[in-house]
């Protein structure tokens, strides 16, 4: 009897679910909704706690450089990706995800062109938003005829809120953010994708991490997420068509 019960003591430690791990995730304001949803259906299923910081790409990635506990980045751009791999931060980088670049104004407006907008709203220097966007005006030949009425934001969600609200007659934003907020939002024009590099989206595992097999596990969940919850949220997995 003593012999069994301790066969069975046995057995129920070894198939006991590993210790649960809290994982620190910087993502790029523009992917929230996405990978929220994914991130709660990885605790679901593996039993792992993530927190999850958003902001833009840049300011994450300034966040890391000066040393703050992160285990995995979400970039929306190749360029800060790139920035914290060759300083030796980041390690295991791969595209995920793309969207397209939109023009929006609020659901009210007369307007039917960014022409014919007074003040417009694009990222700021550290949003990659921001830098597609200024790309597009410049290459569509408009960025020196609107300098003057560009107002500059943090990341896209203050952009879609500034719209949303008004305090800008129009702004340029990722069109998974324009479907978020398509009851508030009115979609003016999809701009073309030869105007501005491609909208990718990076993650990779921070080189500092304690926790890189539960990163691991987080990034290859991110990368074999359904294509139809990608979709759900306006993105494209990397190698299909949006």
């Amino acid at each position: 009897m003593r012999a069994l019960f301790l066969a069975l003591w046995i057995l129920l430690f070894w198939t006991l679910p590993s210790k649960s791990e809290e994982l620190f995730v910087s993502s790029a304001m523009g992917t929230k909704e996405l990978v929220t949803a994914i991130g709660k259906d990885f605790e679901k299923e593996k039993g792992h706690l993530v927190i999850f910081n958003f902001a833009s790409s840049g300011k994450l990635a300034g966040q890391i450089e000066r040393g703050a506990d992160v285990d995995v980045y979400i970039s929306a751009s190749r360029f800060w990706a790139n920035y914290l791999k060759e300083k030796g931060l980041l390690e295991s980088v791969s595209p995920f995800a793309k969207t397209e670049l939109v023009v929006v104004t609020y659901r009210s407006s007369k307007i039917t062109s960014l022409q014919e907008a007074e003040r417009i709203a694009l990222g700021d220097r550290l949003a990659p938003v921001g830098k597609y966007a200024i790309q597009a005006l410049q290459k569509l030949g408009l960025y020196d005829k609107l300098r003057d009425r560009l107002v500059y934001a943090p990341n896209v969600r203050q952009i879609t809120i500034w719209v949303t609200t008004k305090n800008a007659d129009a702004g340029i934003i990722y069109y998974s953010d324009y479907l978020k907020f398509k009851d508030r939002l009115k979609l003016l024009e999809v701009l073309p994708e030869t105007s501005h590099d491609p909208i990718r989206f990076y993650v990779g595992i921070v080189s500092s991490s304690k926790k890189k097999e539960v990163a691991g596990e987080f990034k290859e969940f991110l990368l074999s997420a359904p294509s139809s919850t990608y979709k759900s949220f306006g993105f494209s997995k990397c190698g299909e068509r949006n």
